[in-house]
């Protein structure tokens, strides 16, 4: 290490000797290749002469190293100069030399850093200066960098590397990128089909096949990997017995709609369907094609009749069957709000010995009946459902959230969700219990109109859906009246636009629905541009006709057009995991994830529009949902399965909900409520789906759809959720699912005991691994 430094000295001739020197140092700096790189003999003796001569000169107080760690081009670095002789602060500056592109320096602390992009030897020459002492010093100092080593060149490898794949079926690729800078990756395939995530769909082939898969590096074209796939026919093996699965049917209504699907396995389809004898209700027909029940029966009573399907292989079975139609004027209090038709006693339901058969890939609107709940369930999805992309597993609402508004004002439109994330709006048939896609014929790409967000239907208008957009803090509005042609979407709010608002150009990363309220007068999400949930800090509500006003957990702040603003009233400060709008509009209940401050209770509800956050700081744990006006919440408290209400006003006000609980309940035992049929005074009862893992002992309410009512404290049981409990799709593992706003249907999400195929395309599966899941809506009496 050499001194090369100028501290405080005498006025005078010493005054002159240290500005040559400087001078002459830069001078000589500038001639040669910008003191970086490699300099000239020449060059660098003159440079040596002048920090000689500078030495003699001044009186040495600072120094700098004569050099730094060498670097690679290519790879990240960071280095700092470490002065001697004085003390920090420091001012770092350069006099002469280039630093190498792609590396900077930091004048406040000497960190040189980056990311160096020419190979070459630096020389540089650095001044230093100690702001507190007024000492400075000079530095001459080195810095190799390097050609990338030979040893960590670009590679990209994939897997599988090899497979055999049935003809039609699918693969999920996997790649990796190491010792690049950009880890991008192309796909291609010799045949078949692959996405831009890796996901390859095999061609139909007659015969064995070859065929590749191709990965290529972004940043190096050069660089690839390569799988072998073998496709094999399709097996062409005996069909199955054909069988009449159908053993039950719901009653029937005098003067009602009625619907009930036949259903069948085995044999060759297509079925067809036939009355062999007795007869049916005078109003009732069944199709022959489909295996549908359907009219408005004339007259009460029971009708026996035999039930016969056929199908291509010149199989047949037959079943004999009992339609019950009561009168029209029997109990009218079935179904919503009080469900007088639904078991409310606390007998243990296992599941049926014969789970109901929903069909296997296949079976989109087919109805079966809870032999346990007499319910009708209709399957609202299967594996054709998107015509693009086969065999996906879909799932009701979004995010695994039961709070998602998935349903219509009058239960004739709702959506379900991908496990990508895509809304598929459906058309539902409320008396019929069936499902349509919406625009197949201007998207056959893919069966029907699917859309790119989150959503939530409007509380006031049948035919209006608005889309919480995710690339932009926005939301759109789309108008479904017009069912031939499909809606565009106009813009309701951008949330970075909007005076008041979100910062202008905000950029989201992850958003939070909070959902629409009573009249879709307020709008709330919540979002982060630093990353995924539980980073975020921002909650934005707009009012129509009044504009935004945003609460910054982290800051405590409340800002925009309308109400109060200033510092909230509790001294918590936190990140956000999700957030959900009170159904009147007023409350933003508030989930923290990660703690500013010295404590955060939590959960919170946020007066919107004020500086007002009540904090809920007893019982508050648990899955929970949220009315007009009240909060509940299942936190077990004082006993497994009980519920707690209170008001958003005064989160001290607890009461239990439920009068009467099974004894036999066991942990762990879970649910998750939905209140989309709140009314204004919150007294309808909400849904929720239970969840218990397996168990020796069978208890109520175990794996079943109930409804609790907040006033009465009873509780109605509807139907088993058939789910597995141990799917890898978090919405079927737990059956997540939602309320309709008029309080008659319930839609979840299920694997159906494993029985719904793969989601690779295979009839079978393995729970857990890759069992889909599909869409299920069951009626509520």
């Amino acid at each position: 290490m050499f001194r090369f430094s100028a501290g405080p000295v005498s006025t005078g001739n010493n005054s002159a000797i240290q500005v040559v020197a400087v001078s002459c140092l830069v001078f000589l700096c500038m001639i040669s290749a910008g003191c970086g790189g490699s300099a000239s003999p020449f060059v660098k003796g003159l440079v040596s002469q002048q920090k000689n001569k500078f030495e003699q000169t001044l009186r040495s107080t600072i120094s700098l190293p004569d050099s730094l760690p060498d670097a690679i081009v290519g790879r990240l670095y960071s280095a700092v100069l470490e002065p001697q002789g004085s003390h920090a602060p420091y001012h770092f500056l350069l006099l002469a030399g280039e630093l190498p592109d792609g590396l900077s320096m930091d004048s406040s602390n000497g960190r040189i850093s980056g990311r160096p992009l020419v190979p070459g030897d630096y020389e540089l020459l650095i001044r230093v200066a100690s702001k507190r002492e007024r000492a400075q010093g000079l530095g001459h100092v080195k810095l190799q960098v390097a050609k990338t080593n030979s040893a960590q060149t670009l590679a990209v490898h994939i897997s599988p590397t090899s497979l055999t794949l049935t003809s039609g079926g699918s693969q999920q690729f996997t790649a990796s990128v190491t010792h690049a800078t950009n880890n991008s990756v192309v796909w291609s395939a010799s045949a078949g089909a692959i996405s831009g995530t890796g996901l390859y769909v095999a061609p139909t082939v007659t015969a064995n096949t070859n065929a590749t898969v191709t990965v290529t590096s972004v940043q190096d074209s050069s660089k690839s990997a390569v799988a072998k796939v073998l496709i094999t026919p399709a097996a062409i093996t005996p069909p199955a017995v054909l069988t009449l699965n159908t053993t039950t049917l719901p009653n029937a209504t005098v003067g009602a709609n009625y619907g009930a699907q036949l259903s069948a396995s085995g044999g060759v389809a297509p079925y067809a369907w036939h009355v062999v004898g007795g007869s049916l209700p005078q109003g009732i027909s069944l199709d022959s094609a489909s295996g549908a029940l359907s009219g408005s029966p004339a007259s009460a009573g029971s009708f026996s009749f035999a039930a016969q399907v056929s199908d291509s292989s010149s199989q047949s079975s037959q079943q004999q069957l009992t339609l019950t139609v009561q009168s029209n004027v029997v109990n009218n209090s079935c179904g919503p709000p009080t469900y007088s038709c639904a078991r409310t006693d606390l007998n243990p339901a296992p599941l049926p010995s014969k789970v109901p058969d929903a069909g296997n890939l296949l079976g989109m609107n087919r109805i079966t009946t809870d032999p346990d709940f007499n319910s009708r369930i209709v399957r609202i999805t299967d594996a054709s459902l998107n015509t693009g992309i086969r065999n996906l597993t879909f799932e009701a609402g979004f995010g695994g959230s039961a709070d998602a508004n998935v349903w219509n004002t009058d239960s004739s439109l709702l959506y379900v969700q991908d496990v990508y994330g895509w809304m598929y709006p459906l058309s539902f048939d409320a008396s019929a219990m069936q499902v349509s896609r919406l625009y197949a014929q201007s998207f056959p790409q893919w069966g029907g109109m699917r859309i790119s967000a989150g959503g939530s239907w409007s509380r006031s208008d049948p035919n209006v859906l608005y889309s919480f957009e995710t690339r932009t803090p926005s939301i759109s509005r789309y108008d479904f009246t017009d069912r031939s042609s499909p809606p565009q979407p106009s813009s309701l709010v951008d949330f970075s636009s909007a005076a008041n608002c979100l910062p202008l150009g905000f950029k989201p990363i992850w958003r939070g629905i909070g959902g629409v309220s009573r009249g879709d007068t307020v709008f709330v999400a919540a979002y982060s541009n630093t990353g995924t949930q539980g980073s975020g800090v921002y909650v934005a509500a707009y009012k129509i006709g009044s504009g935004c006003t945003v609460y910054n957990t982290q800051t405590g702040s409340v800002s925009g057009n309308w109400g109060s603003t200033g510092i909230v009233n509790t001294p918590d400060r936190y990140t956000i995991h999700n957030v959900k709008i009170s159904k009147d509009g007023n409350w933003v209940v508030i989930v923290g994830t990660t703690c500013f401050s010295t404590n955060c209770d939590g959960p919170y509800f946020w007066q919107i529009g004020t500086t007002n956050v009540v904090t809920c700081q007893q019982g508050c744990s648990g899955h929970w949902t949220e009315g007009n006006l009240t909060w509940v919440n299942n936190n077990g408290s004082p006993k497994i399965g009980q519920y707690q209400k209170r008001p958003f006003s005064n989160a001290s006000l607890m009461q239990t909900v439920i009068t009467n609980l099974p004894s036999t309940l066991q942990i762990p035992f879970d649910q998750h409520p939905s209140w989309n049929n709140a009314d204004d005074n919150d007294s309808n009862p909400f849904l929720t789906s239970t969840y218990k893992s397996t168990t020796s002992t069978w208890a109520p309410w175990y794996n079943e759809i109930l409804a609790i009512s907040p006033s009465a404290g009873t509780v109605s049981r509807f139907a088993h959720t058939f789910a597995t409990v141990a799917s890898h799709r978090f919405s079927t593992k737990y059956a997540i699912g939602s309320v309709s706003q008029d309080g008659r249907f319930f839609v979840f999400s299920s694997d159906w005991m494993g029985t719904l195929g793969s989601e690779s395309g295979s009839t079978t599966c393995t729970v857990g691994t890759d069992c889909r899941g599909d869409a299920f809506v069951v009626e509520l009496k």
